[in-house]
């Protein structure tokens, strides 16, 4: 994605409403400029994981473990927080299993609950990434203030908002 394809989209935009002026540029162009953006912030982030031979979704899950430290995590965590079902959350946690990356244990004070926990493997491969990941979320914010940034952050959680109240819409299970 670059500034001259926006330019390219919105003047696409601008004779579509000219045809039918109930379209609004502004409201297009905001939804277009999101959707692209948030395609290229994933095709650069799968970019960065491939070397370390991860998805996305994978990398997320082990964030989140990580995020826990010695805590206990359990699938359902999982779940709510990146959006999958337990089919998907069992397929991820088996990837990782597989590398060496998380562990898998039942619950000693719940038989039918499973433990997730991130190995040292895993812990060493997120604190090799994240500093590069932080520089690039440094770099991309730099031309920011704090107040324009955490403005930005709370627009965006009200156009999340709004789009969850619309209609009942129920996004299709992410793949890792």
């Amino acid at each position: 994605m670059s500034l001259a394809q926006i330019k390219q989209v919105q003047a696409g935009i601008e004779r579509v409403a000219a045809r039918m002026p109930e379209v609004s540029v502004l409201e297009t162009l905001t939804f277009r400029v999101a959707t692209m953006l948030g395609r290229e912030l994933s095709a650069r982030m799968d970019h960065w994981l491939k070397p370390a031979g991860l998805s996305e979704i994978e990398f997320r899950a082990l964030i989140h473990l990580f995020s826990h430290g010695e805590d206990q995590a359990h699938p359902g965590n999982l779940c709510a927080t990146l959006a999958l079902s337990p089919a998907n959350i069992t397929r991820v946690s088996d990837v990782l299993v597989e590398r060496g990356l998380i562990t898998r244990v039942l619950s000693e004070q719940d038989r039918r609950r499973m433990v997730l926990s991130i190995t040292p493997q895993g812990e060493a491969l997120v604190r090799q990434m994240l500093p590069s990941m932080s520089s690039f979320t440094h770099e991309l914010f730099k031309d920011f203030s704090p107040a324009e940034t955490a403005r930005l952050l709370e627009d965006l959680q009200r156009v999340f908002g709004a789009l969850e109240a619309l209609s009942p819409y129920k996004p299709a299970e992410q793949t890792s």
